[in-house]
Formats: C-alpha cells, structure tokens, sequence
C-alpha cells in the first residue's frame, strides 16, 4: 500500500499489524491545523470529528456506494475511517484528498453536512 500514500497524501491508508485484513485511513492533527481556518469559518472545529463530517458528506453526494463498507472512529487530533474494504477506503481517501486540495469545494461539503456529522 505504499503507492497509497503518495497518491493519497496527507491522508494515510494503511493495514493494522495487529489486526491483518483490517484497514485504516488517517489524517493526524499536524496536518488538519493547515485547513482548520475553513471549518472555524463555519462554526466547526478542523479535528478528527470535523473530518468525519467531511467524509460523511462525500459519501452522502458523491460515493452513496460507499455508505456502510467502513466505519468511523475519530478523536480530537485524529480522523479516522477502518473496515476490511481496502477498496471503499482508499476510494474515500480519493475524494478526501480532493477535498483537501480544493478549499472551495471543503467549504461546500462543510456546509452541506449535517450538524451532528460534525462532532
């Protein structure tokens, strides 16, 4: 999955040593302080629930065939998708990474997504 990382970057994919089979897609604190202006702007926090908003709503308008092949499990300093579908995350971690180039388009998905996505 080393091609991922590039190809996905800042956002990370990668299998659980611990837990083969198991995936996980991760943005860590150092990099969300780059974009957190974009979430204040709109009344959220930049962390890991903020980001989980920002997926839940790219699933919702753009990848509904996504919805249900991961989960979600993010904290404060860290956003946080797993699953045992390579495919779905790294999939998310496309759109994500096109979010995260886009300032306009986070804005948009920012506000299109519900309130309690957000935290």
């Amino acid at each position: 999955m080393s091609e991922d990382h590039a190809a996905l970057s800042p956002f990370l994919l990668f299998e659980y040593d611990h837990d083969p089979g198991t995936f996980c897609l991760m943005l860590s604190d150092v990099f969300m302080v780059a974009l957190e202006e974009h979430f204040n702007a709109r009344g959220y926090e930049g962390n890991g629930y903020g980001w989980t908003g920002v997926a839940r709503q790219l699933l919702h308008v753009q990848a509904p065939e996504l919805e249900g092949r991961m989960g979600f499990d993010p904290e404060a300093g860290t956003f946080c998708a797993y699953g045992d579908d390579a495919a779905a995350l790294r999939a998310l971690g496309e759109l994500m990474r096109q979010a995260w180039g886009d300032p306009e388009r986070l804005g948009a998905l920012i506000e299109g997504a519900e309130a309690e996505w957000m935290d």
